[in-house]
């Protein structure tokens, strides 16, 4: 894959990420609670 199609693709997923956290409330609490269980353990170590 072309570096240029590569930077498309990453931009398009965290645009869609990014829409999907702000407008679906569920899916929020979800990536929410994963990004703080993922934090929690790192800072444990």
């Amino acid at each position: 894959m072309k570096l240029p199609h590569y930077l498309a693709l990453l931009f398009s997923i965290s645009l869609l990420v990014s829409l999907a956290i702000l407008f679906v409330p569920g899916l929020a609490e979800s990536v929410e609670s994963w990004m703080l269980g993922f934090l929690a353990r790192n800072a444990a170590a």
